[in-house]
């Protein structure tokens, strides 16, 4: 019998620069559409913080792709920790199923990876809360 491993995530927006939540790693961060709740990206921030993802010279064609596509110069950010049942352990390769399940599941405009073909975790359940701004909030790998 396949073993099931809950994941909660807590969307938390980064809307003042001081935010501790900038600061974080080992999380997955999203862009979203500035007036909109379109989900433009979903990344993953393992060995950097978010604010190192977001503002890194490799986000910068990322970037301008968004702004020219959608015809805006800035865009709304979400972080999201990984809340684990307890005794649970968290690790790299979990951060990535839950980043790749979350893209293949909803498709960013942004994201390329993930989209056709990804890691797979039978039992993997993730559920998304707080500030998530899309309808949809349970996503789960088959058993």
């Amino acid at each position: 019998m396949t073993e099931i491993l809950k994941v909660e995530i807590p969307w938390h927006e980064l809307d003042d620069d001081r935010d501790p939540a900038w600061r974080a790693n080992f999380c997955l961060y999203a862009y979203l559409h500035p007036d909109r709740n379109w989900l433009l990206y979903i990344g993953k921030a393992d060995y950097q913080t978010v604010r190192q993802r977001l503002y890194g010279d490799h986000k910068a064609d990322l970037c301008d792709y968004l702004c020219r596509r959608y015809d805006v110069d800035s865009f709304r950010v979400l972080q999201g920790d990984l809340v684990l049942e307890e005794g649970r352990r968290r690790s790299s390769e979990l951060l990535s199923l839950v980043e790749s399940l979350l893209i293949m599941r909803l498709q960013p405009a942004a994201n390329i990876a993930s989209t056709q073909s990804r890691g797979y975790r039978p039992g993997l359940r993730v559920h998304c809360t707080g500030d998530w701004p899309i309808k949809r909030a349970g996503f789960h790998d088959w058993d």
